[in-house]
């Protein structure tokens, strides 16, 4: 038989559910403001950083409404396909991360660098991306290989058995279906 053991209950912050990542800004600011805090909120902060419910990336940048950005492999042929994407190479928001310098300016972490776009490209390269995933798997109720199929079966006499089709009867086709199978 198991012990139950004594938990500690954390106000909820933000979302209140699994792990949530913050920023440095964010730490920064709760850090500051702990001489307004009741010790019942300090003991939460305490808690959900110790248990890592609060992580703190690194690679986690703020942006401002209408950017995206991304980490992208510090490989000249990735930055050349993002950058023919729309994106460029970020020397202003995500300075403040790095922890590698190249000379340039441009916010590195090890070997992947951060670039960033407006919001417009990354919704565009996300609709693109559905039609893509669209025309590679369609919706339509028989896949390419489940209609070859059936048309060779044809070709050959072989009677082809759909299990995946659905009728609705009503009650007297119903009846009238088992009547049917009684008399034969």
């Amino acid at each position: 038989m198991s012990d139950e053991r004594s938990v500690l209950h954390v106000p909820d912050m933000s979302s209140g559910k699994g792990t949530s990542t913050i920023g440095i800004e964010m730490a920064r600011e709760l850090a500051a403001n702990k001489e307004e805090m009741t010790i019942a909120d300090k003991k939460a902060i305490i808690a959900r950083v110790l248990e890592r419910g609060i992580i703190i990336d690194r690679a986690t940048v703020d942006l401002p409404p209408g950017m995206y950005g991304e980490w992208v492999s510090e490989d000249p042929t990735e930055i050349s396909r993002m950058q023919l994407l729309g994106f460029e190479l970020d020397s202003k928001f995500a300075v403040d991360r790095a922890t590698n310098a190249n000379g340039t300016g441009v916010a590195k972490i090890g070997d992947v660098v951060f670039m960033t776009a407006p919001m417009e490209v990354k919704e565009i390269i996300d609709a693109v991306r559905a039609e893509q995933y669209a025309r590679a798997n369609p919706t339509s109720d028989k896949q390419k290989e489940e209609k070859d199929f059936a048309r060779q079966a044809d070709k050959a006499g072989l009677p082809v058995i759909d299990e995946g089709n659905v009728d609705s009867a009503r009650e007297q086709q119903i009846r009238s279906a088992l009547a049917a199978t009684k008399q034969t």
